[in-house]
């Protein structure tokens, strides 16, 4: 067996998953809840009946590409040979990787607390990687500076992600833009961010959440369909940036993958048609972030600020201050709850509690009570 996995630890959020019971209330993992629009179904099937289902080009359909590379909204880099469709973003994140990392000699920095793929695929091509924490005493607030510091002399890539799994914090424009200055006064080769933007469409700031891509040209970034209208399996993602990349991004996933799902690809052309249509749901998550945060202040829980996603990261008692698992572990055995511990994010997330609010209210409500139960009694 290739040694290289046995490095590699399962994860645990699927791991705690595997232990749900039937009534257990579920706000661990990020599955929407929703049910998405028939509509574009409907349309790929009349599509299928035409067309049949025959491979596409390996990059994809060159007229869905163009307008995920519109929408990614990076000015110079809208065309078709900007973006490639992928099986779902995880895919997208292993084929930025693969195109333009050297791991003889490149190395990664990632930005945690984080989803921990990350680190993950780095390590199963070989590629070297260091974490740089944000500050959880000041709520995981994105920070350019402490990225900038912790930058070494084979860095070769950043990897952030906004809105964020598991912080639900969003990158805000002047923190990007100190990023893309500190990089681009940084002598030698450019050092490339690949930006995770899944979770693009919802958010609950003021103003939608600026891309990097749209501030460094060598950005790559990756996005999906899964949660944004809830077709986590429909497995359609992409990856999109400059056009050198996304040809060397091409020629790995033509070796993996062929292409995308045809059918998946008809389903994307008929969302992306009405743009307006990717962020159907964001109303929906936003009345269920206000019901959240209500319950948690109601019984005084210390969390971090939900600027975006359906996440939100709450502070453990002391009593579990560096037992998160062990936290988890009682939530579910005691009270019936499944929620993720926070060391599954990286060690900066030891200390706290990863919750997915994508329940019904009812069960939301629930959730959070016997939390507060389970911290009372500690």
């Amino acid at each position: 067996m290739n040694p290289v996995l046995d490095g590699i630890a399962p994860s645990i959020i699927r791991a705690i998953n595997a232990r749900k019971r039937p009534g257990d209330i579920d706000l661990g993992l990020g599955e929407p809840t929703l049910r998405p629009d028939p509509r574009p179904f409907d349309a790929a099937t009349a599509w299928v009946r035409e067309h049949g289902l025959p491979y596409t080009a390996n990059a994809g359909f060159t007229e869905l590409r163009a307008r995920i590379a519109a929408y990614a909204g990076f000015g110079d880099r809208a065309a078709a040979e900007n973006a490639i469709v992928t099986v779902g973003s995880e895919e997208a994140l292993y084929l930025a990787l693969k195109a333009v990392l050297d791991p003889a000699r490149d190395e990664v920095l990632i930005v945690e607390p984080c989803y921990l793929a990350y680190p993950k695929l780095c390590a199963l091509e070989g590629i070297r990687h260091r974490m740089v924490a944000l500050d959880a005493d000041d709520g995981f607030r994105p920070s350019a500076a402490r990225v900038l510091e912790a930058l070494g002399p084979d860095t070769r890539m950043i990897v952030l992600n906004s809105p964020n799994n598991p912080t639900g914090r969003v990158w805000p424009e002047e923190e990007l833009r100190a990023l893309a200055d500190g990089l681009a006064a940084r002598p030698g080769e450019p050092v490339w961010v690949l930006s995770d933007e899944v979770y693009r469409e919802l958010y609950f700031t003021p103003r939608p959440p600026v891309s990097i891509g749209a501030l460094w040209p060598h950005s790559l970034v990756a996005g999906s369909l899964s949660k944004s209208n809830a077709l986590t399996g429909l497995r359609l993602g992409w990856l999109a940036g400059d056009a050198r990349a996304i040809a060397a991004a091409t020629k790995v996933h033509q070796l993996v993958n062929t292409a995308a799902s045809t059918f998946s690809q008809v389903v994307a052309m008929e969302i992306f048609a009405d743009p307006a249509g990717l962020a159907a749901h964001r109303s929906h998550y936003a009345g269920r972030r206000a019901l959240l945060q209500g319950v948690m202040r109601e019984h005084r829980l210390d969390f971090a600020p939900i600027e975006g996603a359906f996440y939100c990261m709450v502070r453990l008692p002391e009593r579990w201050a560096a037992d998160s698992l062990g936290a988890a572990e009682a939530l579910l055995e005691r009270h019936r709850v499944l929620a993720t511990p926070g060391i599954a994010f990286g060690q900066s997330g030891e200390g706290w509690m990863r919750l997915s609010w994508v329940a019904e209210e009812d069960a939301l409500r629930t959730g959070i009570t016997r939390i507060a139960e389970l911290f009372a009694s500690a």
